[in-house]
């Protein structure tokens, strides 16, 4: 069993990772929306970020200890099914956005938690080097094309927002909490990671920063939070001021440092499952 201790450190080193991502999605946000050189928002884009998408994934293997899990009988069939839920919750956005021509709101996190179910049961290949070949394969096949649509869109507001955060930050993070599981960590500890990860990044941290990182005052009000995935003019009531998108924030981010540390699963294992 891993120690405490270890487990604390680590994911305070898993949220400070966070943070750090989403302050460089910042940087890509002000470089995508700003006049700015091209040269600026290819490094931000492609030599920061697209970068981290394979670092860290690779990185996250060593962080959960590089160790081999027995495989449960039941691990191939679970993968399939979190394959065909996952296929499900793809289909929430185009319903929502095309079909009905709104935002999905709280669905978002229904749609989350059934992808994070692939990092949590996909298959753990015992050799390595099978390892490292998944993970280049798919931030080849998947994140660099991605990266792609989302430096050929910026001109296209809807379609920019759509590629880089419902597609290129989830598969991001997807990425991420795969590299986790390969190295060894568990079911809940790779669902936790991946949940965790979207959560702080749709958090609006990123929208704090994309202001107080290049120098900017708060804009007092947030109108454009109409369009936010949630609309949180509809939440709110009002335009949200700067005051609401912090309370949404500290809201989210904690519920995401409580995902994280696993304290669902603490309850579950002291208080609920043992009655």
């Amino acid at each position: 069993m891993e120690k405490a201790d270890d487990k604390l450190w680590k994911n305070l080193v898993i949220l400070c990772v966070f943070v750090g991502v989403v302050a460089v999605t910042a940087e890509v946000d002000w470089a995508a929306t700003q006049e700015v050189e091209i040269g600026f928002r290819i490094a931000w884009l492609y030599g920061v970020l697209l970068t981290l998408g394979i670092i860290l994934p690779i990185a996250f293997i060593y962080l959960a200890g590089n160790k081999i899990r027995e495989r449960g009988e039941s691990e191939k069939t679970w993968f399939i099914i979190a394959l065909v839920l996952y296929a499900v919750a793809s289909g929430i956005p185009p319903i929502f956005y095309i079909v009905l021509e709104q935002a999905p709101g709280f669905l978002l996190f229904l749609q989350l938690g059934l992808f994070g179910l692939v990092p949590a049961f996909i298959l753990q290949p015992k050799s390595l080097k099978t390892r490292y070949s998944i993970l280049i394969i798919l931030f080849a096949a998947v994140l660099i094309p991605l990266a792609i649509l989302v430096n050929s869109v910026i001109g296209d507001k809807f379609m920019y927002y759509l590629s880089f955060w419902g597609l290129f930050c989830t598969f991001f993070y997807l990425l991420i909490a795969i590299g986790w599981k390969f190295g060894g960590g568990t079911r809940r500890q790779s669902w936790n990671i991946f949940i965790a990860g979207t959560l702080i990044q749709y958090s609006t941290l990123e929208d704090f920063l994309y202001f107080l990182l290049n120098g900017q005052p708060l804009p007092g009000t947030w109108p454009w939070m109409k369009d936010f995935v949630i609309n949180l003019e509809a939440l709110f009531g009002h335009i949200p001021t700067d005051f609401d998108l912090l309370i949404f924030c500290l809201i989210i981010t904690a519920i995401a440092v409580f995902v994280l540390f696993d304290a669902h699963g603490y309850i579950w294992d002291r208080h609920i499952k043992k009655k």
